[in-house]
C-alpha cells in the first residue's frame, strides 16, 4: 500500500507549465500561467517553450474540462503555432449556451452528440512584434448523423495579446448549432473580453462574457436566453525558493433572462452575486516533485434570486456552503512532466478517502521540447 502511494501521487506538475491537472488543483485561479492558458488567450503560448501536451478523459462526458485532448506549439522563428484536438471551447459550451440544449434533451446517446462539439479542433497563430505579442485561434466542429438527423456544428475565433504587463484577449462565437429531427438549437450570441494587469505580486483582472441562443422543439420556440457574467478580481502571489503561496477575491456578476415563448411559460430571471475567496500554494517536496491544492469558497456574499413571470421562486442571502478543495500534484522525468488530481474531497458524494478511484482523476502530460 505504501509503495502504491508514493507512485499514484508521484504520478500526478512540477514545472511552471504543466497540464488541466494543474490547473484544476490550483483552483483555476486568474493568475496561473499553464498550457491550458492558451485556450483563453493564445498569446500567453509565447510564455512558454515548445510543447505537447495529452489529456485524458472520455469521448462522451458532457462537463467541460473533463473529455480527452491534446495541443502542440511549435516556433517558427519569431512566429509560433499551435494545434489543438479535442478540446471543447468555451466558443461553443460557455458562450453558446449548449448545456440549455442537455437540459431539453435528456442527454440520450443522439441528443447527447449534438449537445457536445464533436471532434473540435483549433488552429492557432501567433507573432511577436516590438514590446507587443500577439495571436489568434480558430475553432471549428462538425458532425452529421444522416441516419438519425442529428447535427452539430460550431465556430469560433480568439484574439489575444500580451503588452508589458498586461494582457488581453477576445473570444468570439462565430457559430453555433445542434438539432435533431425535434430539437433546434441556435446559438445567437457569443463573445467575452478579458483584461489583467500584473504589477509586483498582484494580479489584477476583468472578464465581460455575453452569451445567448434560442430553442425550439417540434417547431415551436421553447427557450431565447441571454446571459451576462461580469467579474473583476485580485490575486497576489509569494513566491520563495520555488514554492509559491497565492491568495485573491474576486466579484462575479452574473444575470440570465429567459423570454417566456409558449403560452404556459412565464419570463424567467435569474441573479446572483458571489465574492468567491481562493488560497493555494504550490510546492517542491523535491526536486523531481511538486504538491499543490486550493480552497475555494464565497465570503460575505453569496446571493441569488430566481424570477418567475411577477413571483419569486428562489432567493437566498446568503446561500448555502459552496466550498471547494482541490489536492494534486506532479512527477518530472527530464523535459516530461506527468501531472494528476485527486478526486472525491468535496461534494455530496464526498469520500475524502484515498484510493484507486479517487487518485489521478485527472491525468496529463506534458512533453516540453
Amino acid at each position: 500500500m505504501k509503495q502504491l502511494l508514493v507512485i499514484a501521487i508521484a504520478l500526478a506538475s512540477t514545472t511552471a507549465f504543466a497540464s488541466r491537472a494543474r490547473v484544476t488543483s490550483l483552483g483555476n485561479s486568474a493568475h496561473i500561467v499553464d498550457t491550458q492558458s492558451i485556450y483563453s488567450n493564445p498569446a500567453k503560448m509565447f510564455l512558454m517553450g515548445d510543447f505537447v501536451n495529452l489529456e485524458s478523459g472520455s469521448t462522451t462526458q458532457t462537463t467541460q474540462n473533463t473529455n480527452t485532448e491534446g495541443l502542440l506549439v511549435r516556433s517558427m522563428g519569431d512566429a509560433k503555432a499551435g494545434l489543438s484536438l479535442g478540446h471543447r471551447s468555451d466558443n461553443a459550451s460557455v458562450f453558446g449556451l449548449r448545456s440549455i440544449y442537455n437540459t431539453v434533451a435528456s442527454g440520450s446517446a443522439t441528443t447527447a452528440a449534438a449537445a457536445n462539439q464533436q471532434n473540435p479542433i483549433e488552429l492557432s497563430y501567433g507573432m511577436k512584434s516590438g514590446d507587443m505579442t500577439w495571436a489568434g485561434t480558430l475553432v471549428y466542429s462538425n458532425y452529421n448523423d444522416k441516419k438519425n438527423d442529428v447535427k452539430e456544428s460550431s465556430a469560433g475565433l480568439r484574439l489575444g495579446a500580451l503588452t508589458g504587463a498586461w494582457d488581453f484577449n477576445v473570444g468570439i462565437g462565430l457559430g453555433n448549432t445542434a438539432k435533431t429531427s425535434a430539437i433546434d438549437f441556435k446559438g445567437t450570441t457569443g463573445i467575452s473580453a478579458y483584461a489583467g494587469y500584473a504589477m509586483n505580486s498582484m494580479y489584477y483582472f476583468g472578464e465581460v462574457v455575453l452569451a445567448g441562443a434560442k430553442m425550439s422543439v417540434s417547431n415551436a420556440e421553447v427557450a431565447k436566453v441571454e446571459t451576462t457574467k461580469v467579474t473583476v478580481g485580485a490575486v497576489e502571489s509569494v513566491k520563495k525558493d520555488g514554492n509559491e503561496f497565492f491568495y485573491g477575491a474576486s466579484l462575479v456578476s452574473f444575470q440570465a433572462k429567459n423570454d417566456g415563448t409558449a403560452s404556459t411559460t412565464d419570463d424567467t430571471k435569474s441573479t446572483t452575486l458571489n465574492l468567491p475567496v481562493i488560497v493555494g500554494l504550490e510546492a517542491e517536496a523535491t526536486s523531481w516533485m511538486t504538491l499543490r491544492g486550493s480552497l475555494t469558497q464565497s465570503v460575505l456574499i453569496n446571493n441569488s434570486k430566481t424570477e418567475v413571470g411577477s413571483a419569486t421562486a428562489v432567493e437566498t442571502a446568503p446561500g448555502g456552503n459552496n466550498t471547494v478543495a482541490a489536492i494534486g500534484a506532479g512527477l518530472k522525468f527530464n523535459k516530461v512532466t506527468v501531472d494528476g488530481s485527486l478526486s472525491g474531497l468535496t461534494g455530496t458524494g464526498a469520500t475524502q478517502a484515498l484510493n484507486g478511484n479517487t487518485l489521478l482523476s485527472t491525468v496529463g502530460l506534458t512533453y516540453m521540447f
